[in-house]
């Protein structure tokens, strides 16, 4: 068995406990923006830290592990949070409108990403998860995770 890079083992550690997280029950909104802060930022740097280990050809299945149910489950779970909505804009570096969104559709959507990348993970298939979490942050949870990020830093930098 090849060994498993040691970036790739402390994402998974990482996605786990947010994965944990957001599925358990919420316990005082201000504690869990602390929570959300830290978690999102380990998330962040460790997703930088994740080696491109390329796509694996010998996998062809579509890992989804979550339902529609169990997503809007988990957004909901997050509505007392002391912040619900929030001004975005998709690229920053491109002139357009701002769009409102809500910080319990990112920390869903950041969720059911790293989910399906954590079945691939703990089926064995470390390539095709690496790829699958990779992927799915340059492509969407990303932008979910940054958009979170300012979120809360704004709530906690308004509190001064």
């Amino acid at each position: 068995m090849e060994t498993i890079p040691e970036s790739v083992e402390n994402f998974a550690k990482i996605a786990r406990r947010y994965c944990e997280w957001a599925e358990a029950e919420r316990g005082d909104p201000d504690d869990e923006m602390v929570v959300a802060r830290e978690i999102l930022a380990e998330l962040h740097l460790a997703i930088i830290r994740l080696p491109n280990l390329g796509f694996d050809d010998d996998d062809d299945q579509d890992e989804v592990t979550w339902s529609a149910d169990e997503w809007r489950k988990i957004r909901d779970s997050f509505r007392d949070l002391p912040v619900q909505g929030h001004w975005d804009v998709f690229d920053p570096l491109v002139e357009e409108a701002p769009v409102f969104n809500t910080l319990g559709d990112d920390l869903a959507d950041i969720y059911a990403d790293l989910k399906d990348g954590l079945a691939h993970h703990d089926a064995g298939r470390i390539g095709s998860a690496v790829w699958e979490w990779r992927f799915s942050f340059s492509t969407h949870w990303g932008r979910h995770l940054t958009s979170a990020q300012r979120a809360i830093y704004a709530h906690f930098f308004n509190q001064y």
